[in-house]
Protein backbone atom coordinates (compact mmCIF):
# COMPACT_ATOMS: atom_id res chain seq x y z
CA UNK A 1 0.00 0.00 0.00
CA UNK A 2 1.33 3.41 -0.94
CA UNK A 3 2.29 5.63 1.97
CA UNK A 4 -0.12 8.65 1.94
CA UNK A 5 2.64 10.82 3.41
CA UNK A 6 4.94 10.15 0.43
CA UNK A 7 2.86 12.41 -1.83
CA UNK A 8 2.97 15.22 0.73
CA UNK A 9 6.73 14.81 1.13
CA UNK A 10 7.22 14.81 -2.64
CA UNK A 11 5.13 17.98 -3.00
CA UNK A 12 7.08 19.70 -0.24
CA UNK A 13 10.41 18.70 -1.83
CA UNK A 14 9.26 20.08 -5.18
CA UNK A 15 8.08 23.36 -3.65
CA UNK A 16 11.43 23.89 -1.92
CA UNK A 17 13.25 23.23 -5.18
CA UNK A 18 10.85 25.47 -7.10
CA UNK A 19 11.60 28.36 -4.74
CA UNK A 20 15.33 27.82 -5.19
CA UNK A 21 14.94 27.83 -8.99
CA UNK A 22 12.90 31.05 -8.84
CA UNK A 23 15.60 32.64 -6.67
CA UNK A 24 18.34 31.72 -9.16
CA UNK A 25 16.29 33.08 -12.07
CA UNK A 26 15.87 36.39 -10.25
CA UNK A 27 19.58 36.44 -9.37
CA UNK A 28 20.50 36.37 -13.06
CA UNK A 29 17.92 38.87 -14.25
CA UNK A 30 15.11 36.58 -15.38
CA UNK A 31 12.56 38.12 -13.02
CA UNK A 32 9.73 37.99 -15.56
CA UNK A 33 10.16 34.24 -16.06
CA UNK A 34 10.44 33.67 -12.30
CA UNK A 35 7.28 35.70 -11.74
CA UNK A 36 5.43 33.67 -14.37
CA UNK A 37 6.36 30.39 -12.74
CA UNK A 38 5.62 31.73 -9.26
CA UNK A 39 2.10 32.86 -10.25
CA UNK A 40 1.27 29.59 -11.99
CA UNK A 41 2.65 27.50 -9.12
CA UNK A 42 1.21 29.83 -6.47
CA UNK A 43 4.60 30.25 -4.84
CA UNK A 44 5.41 33.43 -2.97
CA UNK A 45 8.73 35.07 -3.80
CA UNK A 46 8.60 37.58 -0.97
CA UNK A 47 10.34 40.87 -1.66
CA UNK A 48 13.20 39.42 -3.69
CA UNK A 49 14.58 41.90 -6.18
CA UNK A 50 17.94 42.78 -7.65
CA UNK A 51 19.97 45.66 -6.25
CA UNK A 52 20.63 48.50 -8.68
CA UNK A 53 24.35 47.71 -9.00
CA UNK A 54 23.60 44.09 -9.81
CA UNK A 55 21.06 45.14 -12.43
CA UNK A 56 23.69 47.33 -14.11
CA UNK A 57 26.15 44.42 -14.19
CA UNK A 58 23.56 42.10 -15.70
CA UNK A 59 22.64 44.67 -18.35
CA UNK A 60 26.22 44.36 -19.65
CA UNK A 61 26.08 40.55 -19.68
CA UNK A 62 24.59 38.69 -22.64
CA UNK A 63 21.41 36.62 -22.04
CA UNK A 64 23.28 33.50 -23.21
CA UNK A 65 25.97 33.94 -20.55
CA UNK A 66 23.35 34.58 -17.87
CA UNK A 67 21.60 31.35 -18.86
CA UNK A 68 24.89 29.46 -18.49
CA UNK A 69 25.59 30.97 -15.08
CA UNK A 70 22.05 30.19 -13.92
CA UNK A 71 22.36 26.55 -15.02
CA UNK A 72 25.65 26.24 -13.12
CA UNK A 73 23.98 27.57 -9.97
CA UNK A 74 21.04 25.20 -10.35
CA UNK A 75 23.27 22.16 -10.07
CA UNK A 76 24.40 19.02 -11.92
CA UNK A 77 21.07 18.08 -13.55
CA UNK A 78 20.61 21.52 -15.11
CA UNK A 79 24.28 21.57 -16.14
CA UNK A 80 23.77 18.25 -17.88
CA UNK A 81 20.72 19.60 -19.70
CA UNK A 82 22.71 22.64 -20.82
CA UNK A 83 25.45 20.38 -22.15
CA UNK A 84 22.94 18.32 -24.11
CA UNK A 85 21.31 21.48 -25.49
CA UNK A 86 24.74 22.58 -26.73
CA UNK A 87 24.55 19.66 -29.18
CA UNK A 88 21.20 20.80 -30.61
CA UNK A 89 21.67 23.74 -33.01
CA UNK A 90 18.18 23.04 -34.35
CA UNK A 91 16.73 24.13 -30.99
CA UNK A 92 18.99 26.94 -29.77
CA UNK A 93 20.99 29.62 -31.56
CA UNK A 94 24.76 29.62 -32.02
CA UNK A 95 25.36 32.30 -29.36
CA UNK A 96 23.71 30.09 -26.73
CA UNK A 97 25.51 26.98 -27.95
CA UNK A 98 28.92 28.64 -27.52
CA UNK A 99 28.07 29.55 -23.92
CA UNK A 100 26.53 26.16 -23.09
CA UNK A 101 29.66 24.43 -24.37
CA UNK A 102 31.55 26.15 -21.54
CA UNK A 103 29.54 24.36 -18.85
CA UNK A 104 31.82 22.24 -16.67
CA UNK A 105 30.50 19.00 -15.23
CA UNK A 106 32.94 18.76 -12.33
CA UNK A 107 31.95 18.30 -8.69
CA UNK A 108 33.55 17.21 -5.42
CA UNK A 109 34.25 13.45 -5.21
CA UNK A 110 31.81 11.17 -3.39
CA UNK A 111 32.96 9.78 -0.05
CA UNK A 112 34.90 6.56 -0.56
CA UNK A 113 32.70 4.71 1.95
CA UNK A 114 29.64 5.47 -0.20
CA UNK A 115 31.50 4.26 -3.30
CA UNK A 116 32.51 1.02 -1.54
CA UNK A 117 28.91 0.36 -0.50
CA UNK A 118 27.66 1.09 -4.01
CA UNK A 119 30.13 -1.39 -5.53
CA UNK A 120 29.14 -4.03 -2.97
CA UNK A 121 25.47 -3.47 -3.80
CA UNK A 122 26.05 -3.93 -7.54
CA UNK A 123 28.93 -6.42 -7.72
CA UNK A 124 28.26 -8.37 -4.51
CA UNK A 125 31.48 -7.53 -2.66
CA UNK A 126 33.63 -4.58 -1.60
CA UNK A 127 36.23 -3.39 -4.15
CA UNK A 128 39.18 -4.60 -2.05
CA UNK A 129 37.68 -8.10 -2.19
CA UNK A 130 37.07 -7.97 -5.96
CA UNK A 131 40.30 -6.33 -7.13
CA UNK A 132 43.92 -6.84 -6.22
CA UNK A 133 44.13 -3.06 -5.68
CA UNK A 134 41.63 -0.20 -5.79
CA UNK A 135 42.69 3.46 -5.56
CA UNK A 136 40.30 5.31 -3.19
CA UNK A 137 41.21 8.66 -4.80
CA UNK A 138 39.29 9.09 -8.07
CA UNK A 139 41.10 10.16 -11.23
CA UNK A 140 37.97 12.03 -12.37
CA UNK A 141 34.71 13.09 -10.72
CA UNK A 142 31.56 14.37 -12.43
CA UNK A 143 27.93 14.86 -11.46
CA UNK A 144 26.79 11.40 -12.50
CA UNK A 145 29.86 9.25 -11.85
CA UNK A 146 33.47 9.13 -10.77
CA UNK A 147 36.34 6.98 -12.01
CA UNK A 148 38.88 4.99 -9.95
CA UNK A 149 41.97 3.09 -11.03
CA UNK A 150 42.23 -0.57 -10.06
CA UNK A 151 44.08 -3.78 -10.86
CA UNK A 152 42.34 -7.11 -11.35
CA UNK A 153 43.60 -10.22 -9.58
CA UNK A 154 45.05 -11.48 -12.87
CA UNK A 155 47.12 -8.29 -13.18
CA UNK A 156 45.06 -6.25 -15.67
CA UNK A 157 45.15 -2.45 -15.20
CA UNK A 158 41.58 -1.15 -15.31
CA UNK A 159 39.43 1.88 -14.51
CA UNK A 160 36.17 1.49 -12.61
CA UNK A 161 33.43 3.96 -13.49
CA UNK A 162 31.03 4.11 -10.54
CA UNK A 163 27.63 5.79 -10.68
CA UNK A 164 27.08 8.18 -7.77
CA UNK A 165 24.83 6.64 -5.10
CA UNK A 166 21.34 8.15 -5.19
CA UNK A 167 21.92 10.02 -8.45
CA UNK A 168 19.11 8.15 -10.28
CA UNK A 169 16.54 9.26 -7.68
CA UNK A 170 17.89 12.82 -7.71
CA UNK A 171 17.73 13.01 -11.50
CA UNK A 172 14.19 11.61 -11.51
CA UNK A 173 13.02 14.32 -9.10
CA UNK A 174 14.80 17.08 -11.01
CA UNK A 175 13.36 15.89 -14.32
CA UNK A 176 9.83 15.88 -12.86
CA UNK A 177 10.38 19.51 -11.82
CA UNK A 178 11.76 20.38 -15.26
CA UNK A 179 8.70 18.80 -16.90
CA UNK A 180 6.32 20.85 -14.72
CA UNK A 181 8.19 24.05 -15.60
CA UNK A 182 8.27 23.14 -19.30
CA UNK A 183 4.49 22.61 -19.35
CA UNK A 184 3.94 26.04 -17.77
CA UNK A 185 6.34 27.67 -20.22
CA UNK A 186 4.79 25.89 -23.19
CA UNK A 187 1.27 27.01 -22.24
CA UNK A 188 2.52 30.56 -21.90
CA UNK A 189 4.49 30.74 -25.13
CA UNK A 190 2.27 28.73 -27.46
CA UNK A 191 4.96 28.78 -30.15
CA UNK A 192 5.33 25.69 -32.35
CA UNK A 193 8.94 26.56 -33.14
CA UNK A 194 9.95 26.32 -29.48
CA UNK A 195 8.64 23.30 -27.61
CA UNK A 196 10.12 23.12 -24.09
CA UNK A 197 8.11 19.98 -23.27
CA UNK A 198 9.71 18.12 -26.19
CA UNK A 199 13.13 19.41 -25.17
CA UNK A 200 12.74 18.14 -21.59
CA UNK A 201 11.33 14.82 -22.83
CA UNK A 202 14.37 14.27 -25.08
CA UNK A 203 16.67 15.30 -22.24
CA UNK A 204 14.99 12.82 -19.91
CA UNK A 205 15.47 9.98 -22.40
CA UNK A 206 19.11 10.93 -22.97
CA UNK A 207 20.02 11.14 -19.27
CA UNK A 208 18.15 7.92 -18.47
CA UNK A 209 20.37 6.14 -20.99
CA UNK A 210 23.52 7.88 -19.74
CA UNK A 211 23.10 6.67 -16.14
CA UNK A 212 22.51 3.10 -17.33
CA UNK A 213 25.99 1.61 -17.63
CA UNK A 214 24.64 -1.61 -19.12
CA UNK A 215 23.57 0.57 -22.07
CA UNK A 216 26.99 2.25 -22.25
CA UNK A 217 28.69 -1.16 -22.11
CA UNK A 218 26.64 -2.37 -25.11
CA UNK A 219 27.47 0.79 -27.04
CA UNK A 220 31.18 0.44 -26.32
CA UNK A 221 31.23 -3.19 -27.41
CA UNK A 222 29.43 -2.31 -30.63
CA UNK A 223 32.03 0.37 -31.39
CA UNK A 224 34.76 -2.18 -30.69
CA UNK A 225 33.20 -4.57 -33.24
CA UNK A 226 32.71 -1.82 -35.84
CA UNK A 227 36.38 -0.75 -35.65
CA UNK A 228 37.98 -4.13 -34.94
CA UNK A 229 39.89 -4.01 -38.26
CA UNK A 230 40.85 -0.32 -38.07
CA UNK A 231 44.49 0.05 -37.00
CA UNK A 232 44.08 3.78 -36.25
CA UNK A 233 41.37 3.31 -33.57
CA UNK A 234 41.39 1.34 -30.33
CA UNK A 235 38.21 1.04 -28.24
CA UNK A 236 38.97 0.15 -24.58
CA UNK A 237 38.14 -3.44 -23.61
CA UNK A 238 35.14 -3.85 -21.30
CA UNK A 239 35.40 -6.36 -18.42
CA UNK A 240 31.86 -7.70 -18.21
CA UNK A 241 32.45 -9.69 -15.01
CA UNK A 242 33.03 -6.39 -13.17
CA UNK A 243 30.23 -4.43 -14.88
CA UNK A 244 26.46 -3.95 -14.65
CA UNK A 245 23.97 -1.07 -14.77
CA UNK A 246 25.67 0.85 -11.93
CA UNK A 247 29.38 0.01 -12.46
CA UNK A 248 31.44 -0.10 -15.65
CA UNK A 249 34.96 -1.56 -15.63
CA UNK A 250 37.20 -1.18 -18.65
CA UNK A 251 40.80 -1.26 -19.78
CA UNK A 252 43.02 1.50 -18.42
CA UNK A 253 44.57 3.59 -21.19
CA UNK A 254 47.76 5.55 -20.51
CA UNK A 255 47.45 8.11 -23.28
CA UNK A 256 47.85 11.79 -24.15
CA UNK A 257 45.01 14.25 -24.68
CA UNK A 258 44.78 15.48 -28.31
CA UNK A 259 44.79 19.05 -27.03
CA UNK A 260 48.38 18.56 -25.74
CA UNK A 261 49.90 19.16 -29.16
CA UNK A 262 53.46 19.90 -28.01
CA UNK A 263 53.45 16.75 -25.89
CA UNK A 264 52.28 14.72 -28.90
CA UNK A 265 55.19 16.04 -30.94
CA UNK A 266 57.69 15.36 -28.14
CA UNK A 267 56.87 11.64 -28.13
CA UNK A 268 56.96 11.38 -31.94
CA UNK A 269 53.22 11.46 -32.73
CA UNK A 270 51.86 13.27 -35.79
CA UNK A 271 49.04 15.83 -35.10
CA UNK A 272 48.18 16.15 -38.80
CA UNK A 273 47.77 12.41 -39.19
CA UNK A 274 45.67 12.31 -36.01
CA UNK A 275 43.42 15.06 -37.39
CA UNK A 276 42.70 12.94 -40.47
CA UNK A 277 42.20 9.83 -38.31
CA UNK A 278 39.69 11.65 -36.09
CA UNK A 279 37.68 12.88 -39.08
CA UNK A 280 37.67 9.47 -40.76
CA UNK A 281 36.69 7.83 -37.45
CA UNK A 282 33.52 9.96 -37.27
CA UNK A 283 32.72 9.81 -40.99
CA UNK A 284 32.87 6.00 -40.93
CA UNK A 285 30.46 5.97 -37.99
CA UNK A 286 28.00 8.21 -39.81
CA UNK A 287 28.19 6.95 -43.40
CA UNK A 288 29.16 3.30 -43.02
CA UNK A 289 27.64 2.24 -39.70
CA UNK A 290 24.80 4.69 -39.04
CA UNK A 291 25.81 4.49 -35.36
CA UNK A 292 27.87 7.35 -33.99
CA UNK A 293 29.40 8.96 -30.91
CA UNK A 294 27.37 12.10 -30.16
CA UNK A 295 30.15 14.26 -28.73
CA UNK A 296 33.58 13.63 -30.27
CA UNK A 297 35.31 16.61 -28.64
CA UNK A 298 39.03 16.39 -27.67
CA UNK A 299 38.20 15.57 -24.04
CA UNK A 300 36.65 12.29 -25.14
CA UNK A 301 39.83 10.99 -26.81
CA UNK A 302 43.26 9.79 -25.84
CA UNK A 303 46.21 9.17 -28.16
CA UNK A 304 48.57 6.22 -27.73
CA UNK A 305 51.64 4.93 -29.59
CA UNK A 306 51.61 4.59 -33.40
CA UNK A 307 49.13 7.49 -33.75
CA UNK A 308 46.19 5.43 -32.49
CA UNK A 309 43.07 7.25 -31.29
CA UNK A 310 41.24 5.93 -28.23
CA UNK A 311 37.61 7.16 -27.97
CA UNK A 312 36.05 7.42 -24.50
CA UNK A 313 32.58 7.83 -22.94
CA UNK A 314 29.94 5.98 -24.98
CA UNK A 315 26.91 6.95 -22.90
CA UNK A 316 25.38 9.11 -25.62
CA UNK A 317 25.20 7.69 -29.15
CA UNK A 318 23.06 8.38 -32.19
CA UNK A 319 21.45 6.04 -34.69
CA UNK A 320 20.54 7.00 -38.25
CA UNK A 321 17.33 5.52 -39.64
CA UNK A 322 16.80 4.78 -43.33
CA UNK A 323 15.01 8.14 -43.61
CA UNK A 324 17.89 9.92 -41.85
CA UNK A 325 20.39 8.40 -44.28
CA UNK A 326 18.29 9.48 -47.24
CA UNK A 327 18.19 13.05 -45.92
CA UNK A 328 21.95 12.91 -45.25
CA UNK A 329 22.57 11.86 -48.85
CA UNK A 330 20.64 14.87 -50.15
CA UNK A 331 22.39 17.14 -47.66
CA UNK A 332 25.92 16.13 -48.64
CA UNK A 333 25.16 16.19 -52.37
CA UNK A 334 23.66 19.65 -51.94
CA UNK A 335 26.75 21.03 -50.16
CA UNK A 336 29.40 19.38 -52.31
CA UNK A 337 27.48 19.91 -55.55
CA UNK A 338 26.16 23.38 -54.75
CA UNK A 339 22.57 22.35 -55.54
CA UNK A 340 19.95 23.64 -53.07
CA UNK A 341 17.08 21.82 -54.78
CA UNK A 342 18.45 18.47 -53.59
CA UNK A 343 18.32 19.57 -49.96
CA UNK A 344 14.80 21.00 -50.26
CA UNK A 345 13.69 17.78 -51.98
CA UNK A 346 15.21 15.73 -49.16
CA UNK A 347 13.46 17.83 -46.51
CA UNK A 348 10.14 17.46 -48.33
CA UNK A 349 10.47 13.70 -48.68
CA UNK A 350 11.38 13.41 -45.00
CA UNK A 351 8.14 15.21 -44.05
CA UNK A 352 9.92 17.61 -41.67
CA UNK A 353 8.68 20.87 -43.23
CA UNK A 354 5.84 22.73 -41.54
CA UNK A 355 2.67 23.25 -43.61
CA UNK A 356 3.09 27.03 -43.27
CA UNK A 357 6.68 27.01 -44.53
CA UNK A 358 7.20 28.93 -47.76
CA UNK A 359 9.35 26.58 -49.85
CA UNK A 360 10.35 29.38 -52.21
CA UNK A 361 11.67 31.49 -49.33
CA UNK A 362 13.37 28.45 -47.77
CA UNK A 363 15.14 27.64 -51.04
CA UNK A 364 16.12 31.32 -51.48
CA UNK A 365 17.70 31.50 -48.02
CA UNK A 366 19.58 28.24 -48.55
CA UNK A 367 20.71 29.44 -51.98
CA UNK A 368 22.09 32.58 -50.34
CA UNK A 369 24.27 30.42 -48.06
CA UNK A 370 25.64 28.46 -51.01
CA UNK A 371 26.25 31.65 -52.99
CA UNK A 372 28.39 32.96 -50.13
CA UNK A 373 30.89 30.15 -50.74
CA UNK A 374 30.30 29.66 -54.48
CA UNK A 375 33.54 31.34 -55.58
CA UNK A 376 35.71 29.65 -52.98
CA UNK A 377 37.78 26.56 -53.76
CA UNK A 378 36.19 23.47 -52.28
CA UNK A 379 38.97 23.09 -49.74
CA UNK A 380 38.39 26.64 -48.42
CA UNK A 381 34.68 26.25 -47.67
CA UNK A 382 34.19 26.54 -43.86
CA UNK A 383 32.02 23.48 -43.33
CA UNK A 384 31.11 24.22 -39.71
CA UNK A 385 30.12 27.81 -40.51
CA UNK A 386 27.96 26.66 -43.43
CA UNK A 387 26.20 24.09 -41.25
CA UNK A 388 25.65 26.66 -38.50
CA UNK A 389 24.05 29.11 -40.94
CA UNK A 390 21.92 26.30 -42.35
CA UNK A 391 20.56 25.58 -38.88
CA UNK A 392 19.62 29.26 -38.49
CA UNK A 393 17.58 29.03 -41.69
CA UNK A 394 16.03 25.75 -40.58
CA UNK A 395 14.87 27.26 -37.28
CA UNK A 396 13.52 30.39 -38.98
CA UNK A 397 11.45 28.38 -41.47
CA UNK A 398 10.00 25.99 -38.87
CA UNK A 399 11.78 22.93 -40.23
CA UNK A 400 12.17 20.17 -37.64
CA UNK A 401 14.79 17.63 -38.76
CA UNK A 402 15.00 14.27 -36.94
CA UNK A 403 16.81 14.45 -33.58
CA UNK A 404 19.61 12.02 -34.45
CA UNK A 405 20.11 13.67 -37.85
CA UNK A 406 20.70 16.97 -36.03
CA UNK A 407 23.07 15.30 -33.57
CA UNK A 408 24.96 13.84 -36.49
CA UNK A 409 25.48 17.25 -38.14
CA UNK A 410 26.61 18.71 -34.82
CA UNK A 411 28.96 15.73 -34.50
CA UNK A 412 30.51 16.61 -37.88
CA UNK A 413 30.92 20.23 -36.78
CA UNK A 414 32.62 19.11 -33.56
CA UNK A 415 35.06 16.77 -35.27
CA UNK A 416 36.00 19.54 -37.74
CA UNK A 417 36.93 21.75 -34.77
CA UNK A 418 38.83 18.81 -33.22
CA UNK A 419 40.78 18.26 -36.44
CA UNK A 420 41.58 21.91 -37.17
CA UNK A 421 43.06 22.29 -33.68
CA UNK A 422 45.53 19.54 -34.61
CA UNK A 423 46.04 20.68 -38.20
CA UNK A 424 45.29 24.28 -39.18
CA UNK A 425 45.19 23.28 -42.87
CA UNK A 426 42.66 20.49 -42.34
CA UNK A 427 39.58 20.62 -44.62
CA UNK A 428 36.74 18.22 -43.85
CA UNK A 429 35.20 18.82 -47.29
CA UNK A 430 38.07 16.83 -48.82
CA UNK A 431 37.16 13.89 -46.58
CA UNK A 432 33.48 14.21 -47.52
CA UNK A 433 34.14 14.06 -51.27
CA UNK A 434 34.52 10.26 -51.48
CA UNK A 435 31.15 9.81 -49.78
CA UNK A 436 29.54 12.37 -52.10
CA UNK A 437 30.92 10.48 -55.12
CA UNK A 438 29.59 7.26 -53.61
CA UNK A 439 26.13 8.80 -53.19
CA UNK A 440 26.16 10.16 -56.76
CA UNK A 441 27.12 6.75 -58.12
CA UNK A 442 24.44 5.01 -56.08
CA UNK A 443 21.77 7.22 -57.67
CA UNK A 444 22.57 5.88 -61.17
CA UNK A 445 23.46 2.28 -60.31
CA UNK A 446 21.28 -0.21 -62.24
CA UNK A 447 20.14 -1.98 -59.08
CA UNK A 448 19.11 1.38 -57.52
CA UNK A 449 17.19 2.39 -60.65
CA UNK A 450 15.57 -1.04 -60.83
CA UNK A 451 14.57 -0.78 -57.15
CA UNK A 452 13.01 2.64 -57.75
CA UNK A 453 11.24 1.37 -60.89
CA UNK A 454 9.92 -1.65 -59.03
CA UNK A 455 8.62 0.56 -56.24
CA UNK A 456 6.93 2.92 -58.71
CA UNK A 457 5.39 -0.03 -60.58
CA UNK A 458 4.05 -1.52 -57.37
CA UNK A 459 2.49 1.78 -56.35
CA UNK A 460 0.99 2.24 -59.84
CA UNK A 461 -0.43 -1.29 -59.71
CA UNK A 462 -1.97 -0.63 -56.31
CA UNK A 463 -3.49 2.60 -57.62
CA UNK A 464 -4.95 0.82 -60.67
CA UNK A 465 -6.38 -1.95 -58.50
CA UNK A 466 -8.05 0.60 -56.21
CA UNK A 467 -9.34 2.81 -59.02
CA UNK A 468 -12.73 1.08 -59.65
CA UNK A 469 -13.41 0.99 -55.92
CA UNK A 470 -12.40 4.66 -55.47
CA UNK A 471 -14.49 5.72 -58.47
CA UNK A 472 -17.50 3.82 -57.11
CA UNK A 473 -17.01 5.55 -53.75
CA UNK A 474 -17.04 8.96 -55.48
CA UNK A 475 -20.27 8.14 -57.30
CA UNK A 476 -21.81 6.83 -54.08
CA UNK A 477 -20.96 10.04 -52.23
CA UNK A 478 -22.52 12.10 -55.01
CA UNK A 479 -25.70 10.05 -54.76
CA UNK A 480 -25.89 10.58 -51.01
CA UNK A 481 -24.99 14.27 -51.32
CA UNK A 482 -21.91 13.85 -49.13
CA UNK A 483 -19.22 14.71 -51.65
CA UNK A 484 -17.17 17.66 -50.39
CA UNK A 485 -14.98 20.03 -52.37
CA UNK A 486 -12.27 21.98 -50.52
CA UNK A 487 -11.32 25.11 -52.46
CA UNK A 488 -8.39 27.40 -51.67
CA UNK A 489 -8.70 30.74 -53.48
CA UNK A 490 -6.30 33.64 -53.85
CA UNK A 491 -8.82 36.27 -55.00
CA UNK A 492 -12.50 36.40 -54.11
CA UNK A 493 -13.51 37.75 -57.54
CA UNK A 494 -12.18 34.55 -59.13
CA UNK A 495 -14.00 32.24 -56.75
CA UNK A 496 -17.13 31.77 -58.89
CA UNK A 497 -15.15 30.94 -62.03
CA UNK A 498 -12.85 28.63 -60.05
CA UNK A 499 -15.80 26.72 -58.59
CA UNK A 500 -17.47 26.50 -62.01
CA UNK A 501 -14.34 25.09 -63.65
CA UNK A 502 -13.76 22.69 -60.77
CA UNK A 503 -17.33 21.37 -60.77
CA UNK A 504 -17.31 20.91 -64.57
CA UNK A 505 -14.08 18.91 -64.43
CA UNK A 506 -15.32 16.83 -61.52
CA UNK A 507 -18.55 16.15 -63.42
CA UNK A 508 -16.53 15.03 -66.46
CA UNK A 509 -14.33 12.87 -64.23
CA UNK A 510 -17.38 11.22 -62.65
CA UNK A 511 -18.96 10.60 -66.06
CA UNK A 512 -15.71 9.06 -67.31
CA UNK A 513 -15.53 6.87 -64.19
CA UNK A 514 -19.17 5.82 -64.67
CA UNK A 515 -18.52 4.99 -68.34
CA UNK A 516 -15.51 2.87 -67.39
CA UNK A 517 -17.43 0.98 -64.72
CA UNK A 518 -20.51 0.48 -66.96
CA UNK A 519 -18.42 -0.59 -69.94
CA UNK A 520 -16.52 -3.07 -67.78
CA UNK A 521 -19.83 -4.67 -66.81
CA UNK A 522 -21.11 -4.78 -70.43
CA UNK A 523 -18.08 -6.35 -72.12
CA UNK A 524 -18.43 -9.47 -69.99
CA UNK A 525 -22.16 -9.95 -70.82
CA UNK A 526 -23.53 -11.86 -73.88
CA UNK A 527 -26.61 -10.69 -75.81
CA UNK A 528 -27.87 -7.79 -77.90
CA UNK A 529 -29.98 -4.67 -77.52
CA UNK A 530 -33.09 -4.75 -79.79
CA UNK A 531 -31.20 -7.27 -81.94
CA UNK A 532 -29.11 -4.43 -83.38
CA UNK A 533 -25.92 -4.12 -81.33
CA UNK A 534 -24.19 -6.53 -78.98
CA UNK A 535 -23.55 -5.65 -75.34
CA UNK A 536 -19.81 -6.24 -75.82
CA UNK A 537 -19.74 -3.72 -78.70
CA UNK A 538 -21.62 -1.21 -76.57
CA UNK A 539 -19.04 -1.73 -73.81
CA UNK A 540 -16.16 -1.11 -76.24
CA UNK A 541 -17.89 2.07 -77.47
CA UNK A 542 -18.16 3.15 -73.84
CA UNK A 543 -14.42 2.63 -73.39
CA UNK A 544 -13.70 4.69 -76.53
CA UNK A 545 -16.02 7.48 -75.39
CA UNK A 546 -14.40 7.55 -71.95
CA UNK A 547 -10.95 7.71 -73.55
CA UNK A 548 -11.95 10.62 -75.83
CA UNK A 549 -13.51 12.54 -72.94
CA UNK A 550 -10.49 11.84 -70.77
CA UNK A 551 -8.07 13.09 -73.43
CA UNK A 552 -10.19 16.20 -73.96
CA UNK A 553 -10.17 16.89 -70.24
CA UNK A 554 -6.38 16.47 -70.01
CA UNK A 555 -5.80 18.73 -73.05
CA UNK A 556 -8.09 21.40 -71.56
CA UNK A 557 -6.26 21.32 -68.24
CA UNK A 558 -2.82 21.50 -69.89
CA UNK A 559 -3.89 24.30 -72.26
CA UNK A 560 -5.01 26.52 -69.41
CA UNK A 561 -2.15 25.33 -67.13
CA UNK A 562 -4.52 24.89 -64.21
CA UNK A 563 -3.42 21.71 -62.54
Amino acid sequence: MRNPLSGVKRRYTHLVRFRHIMGVLIKYGFEEVAGLFARRLKIGLGSKSLPTAKMRDLAQTSPAKRVRLALQDLGPTFVKMGQLLSTRPDLVSESYIKELELLQDSVAPEKIENIRNHIKKHLGAYPEDIFESFDPVPIAAASIAQVHRARTKDGQEVVVKVRRPGIVKTLRTEMEIMTDLAVLLNNRIGDETFDPVRMVSEFTQAVTKEVDYANERRNQQRFANNFADDKTVHVPIVYEQYSNDGVLTMEYIDGIKPSQIERLKEVGLDPKFLAACGADFVLKQVFDHGFFHCDPHPGNFLVIADNVLVPLDFGQVGRLTKQDRMLLRYFILSIVGGDVSKLVTGLERSHVIDEETDLTELARDLEEILDTYANLPMKDIPFGEAISRTFEVIRRHRVQPPRDFTLMLKCLMTIETFATELDKDFQIIEHLKPYARKFSFEEIRPDTLFRQFRKASREAGEFAARFPEDAAAIVSKFRRGKFKIHVHHEHLEELEQTLDNSSNRIAFAVIIAALLIGSSMLVSEPGQILGLISLQTLGVLGYITAMIMGLWLVVTILRHRRY
